[in-house]
C-alpha cells in the first residue's frame, strides 16, 4: 500500500470516528431533553390525588401528636394545682387532727372552742393565700348572680329584697363565682288581708 493510500484511510477511519461520536453526542442530547421534558410534564390526576393524600396524612399526623401533647400539659396543671391546694389545707387538716385527739381526752368546752377557732383561722389563711373571698350578703340586696334565694320572709325591719340571714356562705375566685350564696331575703312588711264587704242593693 503506498503512502497516499494509507493517509487515505487514516482520513476515513478518523472521519468515521467523528461521525460515530457526533451521533453519541446527538444521542445523549436528545436523553436529556427527553428526561427534562417528562420533568416538566404536569403531574396526572393520580399523582395529585396521591400528593394530596400525604399532606393530609403528614397534617393529621401532626395534630394528633400537638392535641396528645396537650391533653398531657393540661393533665400535669391539674395535678399541679391539686398539689398547691392540698398543700395549702394540709395544716387546717393537722389542726382538725389535733383538736379530735384532745377532745377525746378532755371536757373542757373553753379548750375545744379554741381548738375550733385555731382550725377556722387556719382554714381562713389558706383561703386567703388562694385569692378564695367570702360573699358578704347580709344587709345587701338580693343579687341572682352572687345570692341564692332559699326562702322569702316578711320583716318590719328589713326592706323588700334585702337579705335577711344566710344559711350557707358563698366564695368567689378573683372574678369567679365558686359558690352562691344561700340567703333569706326579705318580702317586706307582712301584708294584712283586708276583708271587703259588697253593699246588698234592696
Amino acid at each position: 500500500m503506498s503512502e497516499k493510500e494509507e493517509k487515505e484511510e487514516q482520513k476515513e477511519a478518523v472521519e468515521e470516528q467523528a461521525d460515530i461520536l457526533q451521533e453519541q453526542e446527538a444521542k445523549e442530547e436528545k436523553e436529556e431533553r427527553g428526561a427534562e421534558e417528562e420533568e416538566k410534564k404536569e403531574p396526572t390526576v393520580e399523582e395529585l390525588l396521591a400528593q394530596e393524600t400525604d399532606k393530609l396524612l403528614r397534617l393529621r399526623a401532626d395534630f394528633d401528636n400537638y392535641r396528645k401533647r396537650m391533653a398531657r400539659e393540661a393533665d400535669e396543671i391539674r395535678e399541679r394545682s391539686k398539689i398547691i391546694v392540698v398543700s395549702d389545707f394540709l395544716p387546717v387538716y393537722d389542726f382538725f387532727r389535733m383538736a379530735m385527739d384532745h377532745a377525746s381526752h378532755t371536757d373542757d368546752i373553753n379548750a375545744l372552742k379554741q381548738g375550733m377557732q385555731m382550725i377556722m383561722n387556719e382554714f381562713s389563711r389558706a383561703f386567703e393565700e388562694l385569692g378564695v373571698k367570702e360573699i358578704d350578703a347580709v344587709g345587701k340586696a338580693f343579687d341572682p348572680k352572687l345570692h341564692d334565694a332559699v326562702k322569702s320572709e316578711a320583716s318590719e325591719k328589713v326592706p323588700e329584697g334585702m337579705v335577711i340571714s344566710q344559711w350557707k356562705a358563698g366564695y368567689t375566685l378573683g372574678e369567679r363565682l365558686i359558690r352562691p350564696s344561700s340567703v333569706v331575703v326579705s318580702s317586706g312588711p307582712a301584708k294584712q288581708e283586708e276583708s271587703k264587704v259588697e253593699d246588698q242593693k234592696g
